[in-house]
């Protein structure tokens, strides 16, 4: 039985695989003071073997590991003990540190921090992009749900105004088939049910989660009626030019959002702008009485939104600017939160207040950074 791919995973770009540059700079991917190398496990690396109750570690050569320095990285990494196959990288700054499968046959990835650090980073600068585009993907959709129900591009818009409302996961079949757990991509009827002016959502999710939403959009709830009338057992399906049923899938609704926003979307931006959202709300509304915002309170927020836990809400969901909120040495007031910017009635009004404070984040980042490289330049 061939092993799984974890869907969790941080992809490599595509441009620096093959016979791409090793240096990641080169690549325009990362700042070149980080000296991060682009490295792929099937180089030679350090090999996992067991021994006793214990693992010794092998060099390409065969050679046990007895460097210290190389001993205390591969410790840092935490490689679980049920990991087999284990390939560990030689390079301290290799862009990836280590694979293997864990016992359900699925590959997972170690990345270097600093390389998960700046990929963080790079999303969430993103989801400025995604605030001002996402009036443009609304007025789409709605266009596009309107069209014939066995169309493609109209059970692809259903699904978006869905996870435009519901922030859920994507879903992938292969944790359908793992453990039964779903996301938008592979609900099936059974988990939909349509009332008296709402729509309810009930299935498992990612983690044996019990996840339940309850929404009330009477357009989309029609355009559900259809689609659940169509044959089968999945809920999000079309059909082809030879009349057969095929299902979407997270790549064809990637496409479909990319080309829509004429941005770098994906389904996964609409759960961070929505734990963002929350995460803000939150701390705008303590502002407001006159107590500071926690990141607790903050990560829980987000956390109920999006059926994480708070810890994966703060470290995933929730840009950090809006984190910083936090920070009892910030000088934000209450008026400054409730700022709407350039109105849009695409935007609902907390979601202009927090594209506002995004870009207003990024104008005063951008000018520190530009003050910084001044005065570096001075000194030199």
């Amino acid at each position: 039985m061939a092993r799984a791919t974890s869907v969790d995973v941080l992809e490599c770009p595509p441009c620096v695989i093959a016979d791409g540059p090793r240096n990641l700079a080169a690549a325009g991917h990362v700042p070149e003071e980080t000296g991060l190398v682009y490295v792929s496990d099937s180089e030679p690396g350090i090999r996992r073997q067991r021994r006793g109750k214990g693992f010794v570690y092998r060099m390409p050569d065969g050679s046990i590991v007895t460097d210290p320095s190389i001993r205390s990285r591969i410790a840092a990494l935490g490689l679980p003990p049920a990991y087999e196959d284990v390939w560990i990288c030689l390079e301290e700054r290799g862009h990836l540190q280590a694979t293997g499968y864990d016992a359900r046959g699925r590959k997972q990835y170690r990345y270097h921090r600093e390389w998960q650090a700046l990929r963080s980073a790079d999303k969430f600068a993103q989801l400025v992009e995604f605030g001002k585009a996402l009036p443009k993907i609304r007025r789409t959709i709605r266009r596009h749900m309107q069209g014939d129900v066995e169309n493609m591009q109209t059970v692809l818009a259903a699904l978006v105004a869905l996870l435009d409302e519901a922030h859920l996961r994507t879903g992938n079949q292969a944790y359908v088939q793992a453990n039964g757990s779903y996301g938008a991509t592979t609900l099936l009827k059974r988990h939909l049910r349509l009332g008296d002016g709402f729509i309810e959502l009930k299935f498992i999710g990612k983690g044996g989660k019990r996840i339940q939403r309850l929404l009330r959009r009477p357009k989309l709830q029609q355009l559900l009626e259809e689609i659940a009338d169509l044959p089968g057992r999945q809920l999000f399906v079309w059909k082809d030019e030879n009349d057969a049923l095929r299902p979407v899938d997270s790549g064809r609704l990637n496409r479909y959002l990319t080309d829509m926003a004429g941005a770098a979307v994906s389904a996964k931006t609409f759960r961070t702008w929505g734990g963002t959202l929350a995460a803000f709300t939150a701390a705008r509304t303590s502002i407001e009485q006159g107590e500071w915002p926690t990141i607790k309170q903050m990560s829980e927020a987000a956390a109920s939104v999006l059926h994480n836990t708070p810890a994966i809400s703060r470290s995933s969901y929730i840009h950090p600017d809006v984190l910083a909120l936090a920070d009892k040495s910030a000088s934000i007031s209450a008026r400054q939160l409730q700022a709407r910017g350039r109105l849009d009635s695409e935007l609902r009004v907390e979601e202009q207040r927090l594209l506002s404070f995004l870009q207003r984040s990024a104008r005063s980042r951008a000018r520190q950074a530009k003050s910084v490289a001044e005065e570096r330049r001075a000194s030199s």
